[in-house]
């Protein structure tokens, strides 16, 4: 019994690998070499691009996304021949990657059981997702760029136009000074929603982070909805719910984190911490112990910590409930994690709770590590996405450094020379010299990746259906919830 139960159990396993496997090969939009790439990933990856560039619309601007999508996947090929994974940057990257997609799966398998959704629910989020704002907006991945426009925007709210002109490449936002015009919140990204409901009409946002970059939003206007309609509750249900999900693992999330964290009661040692402070301040003034200016646990400054703290290498630092961590353990712990993650501060309060959060985050992963989350599906698929992205932006970069500028190119950006453009017609799509650079660079990439002659096949009827999906005359589209046209 107990050997045609096993055996019935390995069928339906077989069964359900092989419908997946089905599913996946059924819903391909693109071979390379034997890497399917599917309409779900290709949505997902186009959707965290908040701007097409140089073909900003339609299926000229989906093909150049899927094209810089196969470049990635080809780009890893290449720096594994190269040995780069071995680099030490690059192992630190993605190995912290790896921690934050494993933790991700951890949450999900601990709080995914325990979020219920009711029809009550929804229909509240309906009516509080779609009041309407009338906004304008900027956008830039640089965080010192968003923060000059908003501190001359708190001078000068008439320079948002300016701004706009700067900031987008499509023309629709760069002409109308960034004006999105009435929207309900429920399309905006969650991050922009939850900046957008605390905002008083006519005021201009600080900088909002999203997965994208950085945005300066001005509620124009508002308008709440009239009446309830059905049939845009359905059409909108299965994203409220998405939206609910979100919202509800996140609450569950924080009060796993903090039950863990009231549990185990972890505690820097008092002496050890008030020597690291010192350390780090480089003096042993007790009465100032703010400093002067925010600092960040870079490799020098670990290791200058060290040398102060020979001593007390082997000593416990963080005590918890049931152990301890070294000091040399967690002064390792710390060098491992990339430097653009590692805790910044000014005061000792500030320090005490980041380690705090470093000690949290590691004492899960390992748990996490116990229940074989490293080999999650979805931690497999998203680390591997990761390596593709870092590693082609890292030939990118590394084409920009050694480019030769045409002197004509510098003259267009820095005296507005018109004698460029009988030569490089798609200059005027670009507002900056680094973003021409950055452009040619990933076209001189695409031709040497293409060199090696990989085996690539599109489907293009795919491709145009994804293409009709999408309503282009939506000026927002990349920031936005898309629905099918």
């Amino acid at each position: 019994m107990i050997k045609v139960k096993l055996v019935l159990i390995f069928s339906l396993f077989i069964l359900a690998t092989a419908c997946k496997k089905q599913q996946s090969e059924a819903n391909w939009l693109a071979r390379v070499n034997d890497r399917l790439i599917t309409v779900d990933e290709f949505r997902l990856f186009y959707e965290l691009d908040p701007n097409f560039g140089v073909n900003s619309s339609g299926l000229p601007a989906l093909k150049t996304e899927l094209d810089r999508m196969i470049d990635q996947h080809l780009a890893l090929i290449l720096a594994k021949e190269r040995g780069l994974l071995k680099e030490p940057p690059i192992k630190r990257a993605i190995q912290w990657e790896k921690r934050q997609a494993v933790l991700r799966a951890y949450y999900r398998t601990k709080i995914g059981q325990n979020i219920h959704i009711e029809q009550a629910d929804l229909r509240k989020a309906y009516v509080q997702r779609n009041e309407q704002v009338y906004l304008r907006h900027l956008f830039t991945k640089d965080e010192k760029m968003a923060q000059k426009w908003f501190k001359e925007l708190k001078k000068d709210s008439s320079l948002f136009r300016r701004f706009a002109r700067q900031a987008f490449h499509d023309s629709i936002l760069a002409k109308n000074g960034g004006v999105l015009g009435w929207l309900p919140i429920a399309e905006l990204d969650e991050a922009l929603a939850k900046g957008v409901d605390t905002l008083r009409q006519g005021q201009i946002s600080r900088p909002i982070r999203t997965r994208w970059g950085y945005h300066i939003v001005q509620i124009l206007n508002r308008k709440k909805p009239a009446i309830f309609r059905e049939d845009e509750f359905l059409k909108q249900q299965p994203l409220l719910e998405k939206w609910l999900r979100r919202k509800k693992g996140l609450a569950l999330s924080q009060k796993f984190i903090a039950q863990t964290i009231g549990r185990l009661n972890p505690q820097p040692d008092p002496q050890l911490f008030l020597k690291m402070w010192l350390a780090i301040k480089g003096d042993n003034n007790l009465e100032k112990m703010q400093l002067t200016r925010e600092h960040a646990l870079t490799s020098p400054l670990l290791e200058k910590i060290r040398r102060a703290m020979k001593n007390d290498l082997a000593s416990p630092f963080i005590h918890f409930k049931g152990g301890s961590v070294s000091l040399a353990a967690f002064l390792g712990l710390l060098q491992e994690i990339p430097l653009t993650q590692r805790p910044r501060f000014k005061t000792p309060r500030e320090l005490s709770l980041q380690l705090a959060k470093i000690f949290r985050d590691d004492y899960l992963y390992r748990q996490a590590l116990k229940e074989g989350l490293d080999s999650d599906p979805q931690v497999l698929a998203e680390l591997q996405r990761f390596k593709e992205n870092q590693l082609y932006y890292y030939f990118v970069n590394e084409i920009v450094d050694t480019l030769k500028i045409p002197a004509v190119v510098v003259r267009y950006f820095k005296t507005n020379d018109q004698t460029a453009i009988d030569q490089f017609p798609e200059i005027t799509k670009f507002h900056t010299l680094q973003e021409w650079q950055f452009n040619k660079a990933e076209q001189i990439l695409h031709q040497r990746l293409r060199r090696s002659a990989p085996e690539i096949e599109i489907d293009v009827q795919k491709l145009q259906e994804e293409n009709k999906r999408i309503n282009w005359d939506r000026p927002i589209r990349m920031f936005m919830i898309r629905k099918p046209s």
